[in-house]
């Protein structure tokens, strides 16, 4: 289950039970939708509660520090206080790039919640390649655990 709320120039993005690539179609639609009317300067992400997150997910957590990066030059807070989902985040190389707070966040807002994926089996694995591609980016490692993912669904959707 994924939650998000818009405040103050800021997308929270609260993460709950397990995060799986069924659930990152509409999270990308969601960010490429916010990033596009250019008022979201900060992104909040929620982890507290998650239990687990996969590589898709990861990779829409990378997309999210790339534009964030490139367009205001901060990191984006994630919050985790589950050892397992920090030492995902710490083995990814997110401790690099990202802010990590071993805490719960103190938000009061009002949170809708994502639907499950509405996109076609195409629109999904074209945003799974997008996400893996962005996550492979961030440092060596992470390019030698998945530029197979990445290179296998390049010739399964684009014949490359």
């Amino acid at each position: 289950m994924i939650r998000y709320a818009e405040t103050d120039n800021t997308l929270v993005l609260h993460f709950g039970n397990e995060v799986r690539y069924t659930q990152c179609g509409p999270l990308n639609t969601l960010l490429d939708n916010v990033f596009a009317r250019g008022k979201i300067k900060n992104v909040l992400v929620d982890l507290t509660d998650a239990m687990s997150i996969d590589s898709t997910g990861l990779g829409l957590l990378a997309k999210i520090n790339n534009y964030i990066e490139a367009n205001f030059q901060h990191k984006t807070a994630i919050f985790s206080t589950n050892p397992d989902i920090t030492r995902t985040l710490d083995t990814a190389g997110f401790s690099d790039i990202f802010i990590i707070l071993k805490q719960k966040p103190q938000l009061a807002i009002q949170e809708n919640e994502l639907p499950e994926n509405i996109g076609t089996d195409r629109e999904t694995a074209e945003m799974i390649l997008n996400a893996h591609r962005d996550l492979a980016a961030l440092n060596e490692q992470n390019w030698q655990e998945f530029r197979g993912v990445v290179s296998a669904l390049e010739k399964e959707l684009h014949g490359k």
